[in-house]
């Protein structure tokens, strides 16, 4: 036991000092819809975000990024006092455009201050890519996916590369169709300008020696909208962040460690609220199976089925195969199957308010077990199968006639014959369409049948 114990001791102390070397290096804020709510009267940074840099934040922050809708108006005036507000906090801030952002006086102080709608910059091994989404609407432009080429080829020993722009243009898939962002950013606005699938995310792909961040920022505008999102696709990590007309409004923290590593951090501007990690704001994982009967069900008998809950699910879809009966909106439902049902699909998809829902998980139910392991007998008759063909042994011989009917009553078989001691009869059903049959096989003895699923 004390050998046991100094083990657990020294492999404690291995495990945590080395916790406790990995610092971090630094981090950086991201704020999205910079100005706050459409409503307020602030020509400034929206005053709940201010109030919140004012209560102080990490000592390791170098550097704040905007991503669009910085000003609600882009006049002279908005951007001097955001200007002024950001001066006060004495670190460096970058802008990238919004479509509030978009005009003369827009692009006159993205010229002054940085060069160009486009940039990027470096900070330690790290590259930091700022793209314009709206010059195209809701699209990366030509000139810019050049750009974005380039900065990606020359990338070198950079470990991780980071790119922001304002609009959710990874939207468009159909993935994404209930996410709710801000309304210019979701999935019915977006599907028809975004080239992110068919140019973006392919030129992405093929760096996979990196680590990127997508980060957008048009989230948290809308009463209905969501306040983050979370998504990875290998080693492409997409991730919202934003402010100004929900509960859950907040800014992006992003730490980057001395190995490289980089978390993701909420930080909530209301300081009452209970802000979840950012991996909860996703679209829900898939369930992975459903527990419960699936053969030799009984009519008009209840059935429970369950999946295991998933992470940020809030609900549940289930559908049910035709003449069968239940409702829930919970991770179980009973299910009650009536006198017509014969076979179909039970299917169920988790769901969350905001973000839509997962693909769907599907688990076949029917009445009888395939016909890979069915057979019914009474002492002389069995229906049963062989190497897979369905057929009638007899264990002493006998006179029979054998029918098979479809669900619907209809005879799609017929014949009399001398079944000879154990003897295999095959019944040739490769000509029917693929479901239940009723075999009924009639003798001296009396009349003996089986539903079987003809797979």
């Amino acid at each position: 036991m004390r050998s046991i114990l100094l083990l657990f001791i020294s492999v404690f102390l291995i495990f945590g000092n080395r916790a406790k070397c990995q610092e971090i290096s630094y981090s950086f804020i991201v704020a999205g819809h910079g100005y706050g709510s459409h409503s307020g009267d602030n020509i400034g940074l929206h005053p709940p975000f201010l109030q919140a840099l004012n209560n102080g934040f990490e000592s390791s922050v170098q550097f704040f990024v905007f991503t669009g809708d910085v000003v609600n108006q882009s006049t002279e005036e908005s951007w001097q006092q955001v200007a002024n507000d950001l001066d006060t906090y004495g670190l460096p801030y970058y802008y990238s455009m919004g479509n509030h952002d978009n005009n003369t006086i827009g692009y006159e102080v993205f010229d002054d201050k940085f060069g160009n709608d486009y940039y990027a910059f470096d900070y330690n091994t790290d590259r930091f890519i700022i793209l314009n989404s709206t010059e195209q609407d809701r699209s990366i432009s030509s000139n810019q996916m050049d750009f974005l080429e380039a900065e990606l080829e020359r990338a070198g020993d950079i470990d991780n590369v980071f790119i922001f722009f304002h609009e959710v243009i990874w939207n468009s898939h159909e993935k994404y169709k209930g996410v709710l962002s801000n309304s210019r950013s979701r999935y019915d606005q977006m599907k028809d300008y975004s080239n992110y699938w068919n140019e973006v995310h392919p030129l992405l792909e093929e760096h996979s020696d990196k680590n990127i961040f997508v980060i957008s920022g048009d989230v948290a505008g809308n009463p209905d909208a969501i306040p983050a999102f979370y998504d990875k696709w290998n080693h492409i990590t997409l991730l919202s962040s934003g402010m100004g007309e929900v509960e859950d409004e907040n800014y992006l923290l992003a730490k980057v460690f001395d190995d490289g590593n980089v978390e993701f951090e909420l930080i909530a501007l209301n300081t009452d609220d209970d802000i979840k990690d950012i991996e909860w704001y996703s679209v829900p994982e898939t369930p992975q199976a459903i527990e419960g009967e699936t053969s030799n069900l009984q009519k008009n008998t209840p059935y429970e089925y369950s999946v295991a809950e998933v992470y940020n699910a809030d609900s549940y879809l289930w559908q049910m195969p035709e003449n069968a009966s239940g409702s829930s909106t919970g991770s179980s439902i009973e299910i009650t199957y009536s006198d017509d049902f014969v076979s179909g699909n039970i299917t169920v998809q988790a769901s969350k308010i905001g973000f839509g829902s997962s693909d769907q998980f599907t688990q076949k139910v029917s009445l009888t077990t395939s016909v890979n392991h069915d057979r019914i007998e009474n002492e002389n008759i069995i229906i049963t199968n062989k190497n897979g063909k369905v057929g009638v042994l007899c264990l002493m011989e006998e006179e029979v006639k054998i029918e098979v009917f479809t669900t619907t009553g209809a005879m799609v078989y017929s014949e009399n014959t001398q079944l000879l001691p154990h003897y295999f009869h095959n019944i040739e059903l490769n000509n029917y369409p693929k479901n239940l049959v009723l075999i009924r096989v009639s003798s001296k003895q009396g009349i003996f049948s089986k539903k079987l699923w003809m797979e």
